[in-house]
């Protein structure tokens, strides 16, 4: 063992993988630290915080022990700001990714996995070529928005946003507003004003704000994307599994997804970071999202004090 590594503290195992992306420094990156390797119920919430704003990434997940016997791990996520987020996104899919490419978790027999995030059991269903598919919570609907201040918020006219998908919060897992936007040129120029955001979020209940063409074509299969959160120090998320869920079920609310359920998202544009994921939103009320990830880097960091 070399010299530094044999003086780290509790070394703990991390990772930066691409989530949703098709090759390195692409998709949305995603710090994991498997802090099981410390021991007994995980470390302080004070010190995975640090960590997160070390790594500096959207989100920084950290694996733990199963609170609840049926599941096989639990996942705590914080932004670079320290703010504890529990949708079942990147943050998630990334995550167990990385722990089953590395053979941390082996994978079941039934290809399924249980995960833990927050007070909720998730599926994960593990398919061929490291793809994964993730299951959400049934959507809930939400407030109403004012057009016209959404768009002042977002650097828009109210003409450019699209009246077949007005603003509303819909959440499976996390709450976001979804907004439909009238065409890609909008969608280009759209310039968050993060107050403004800030201020028109936080009423109707949303965490993040996500824009959306969907075109004129009916039904809907395919969209780009732009999400927003800048009240928990995300300026833009060049993949959001966690609004991509609600997008879908929004859209079959408004009966205009295809009849398949199925939702191909492409994000990441706008930041040189293309993603594409995969959602589904079923007529039973199932939502998931889907995809995979690659590995940019991974090492050890050092481990919270035991003082």
């Amino acid at each position: 063992m070399s010299s530094w590594l044999a003086e780290l503290r509790d070394p703990v195992p991390f990772a930066l993988v691409d989530v949703f992306g098709s090759s390195p420094l692409s998709g949305n990156p995603l710090a994991v630290v498997d802090a099981c390797e410390l021991g007994g119920e995980g470390p302080p919430p004070r010190w995975m915080r640090q960590v997160a704003r070390e790594m500096n990434q959207a989100e920084t997940t950290f694996v733990l022990p199963a609170g609840s016997g049926g599941a096989h791990r639990r996942l705590r996520s914080f932004t670079a700001g320290g703010v504890e987020v529990f949708g079942a996104g990147h943050n998630a899919l990334g995550a167990w990714w990385w722990l089953l490419a590395t053979g941390r978790v082996p994978r079941p027999d039934d290809g399924v996995i249980v995960q833990e995030i927050g007070d909720r059991l998730l599926e994960v269903r593990v398919g061929d070529s490291g793809r994964l598919t993730m299951a959400q919570t049934a959507a809930a609907f939400g407030a109403e928005a004012e057009p016209s201040a959404v768009a002042a918020a977002v650097g828009l006219a109210p003409e450019d946003l699209d009246p077949a998908v007005p603003p509303r919060v819909v959440g499976t897992g996390a709450d976001h507003l979804m907004v439909g936007v009238a065409s890609d040129a909008a969608l280009d120029a759209a310039a968050v004003d993060k107050k403004a955001l800030v201020d028109l979020a936080r009423p109707v209940g949303a965490q993040g704000v996500y824009l959306a063409v969907v075109g004129d074509r009916r039904p809907v299969a395919t969209t780009s994307a732009r999400f927003f959160n800048p009240g928990s120090g995300l300026d833009e998320d060049p993949a959001t599994g966690s609004a991509a869920g609600p997008l879908a079920a929004y859209l079959a609310h408004l009966g205009i997804l295809d009849p398949t359920g199925e939702l191909l998202v492409h994000q990441g544009e706008s930041m040189q970071r293309p993603s594409t994921i995969a959602a589904f939103a079923g007529a039973g009320g199932e939502v998931t999202v889907s995809g995979s990830a690659v590995l940019s880097a991974q090492g050890r960091l050092c481990g919270p004090s035991r003082d």
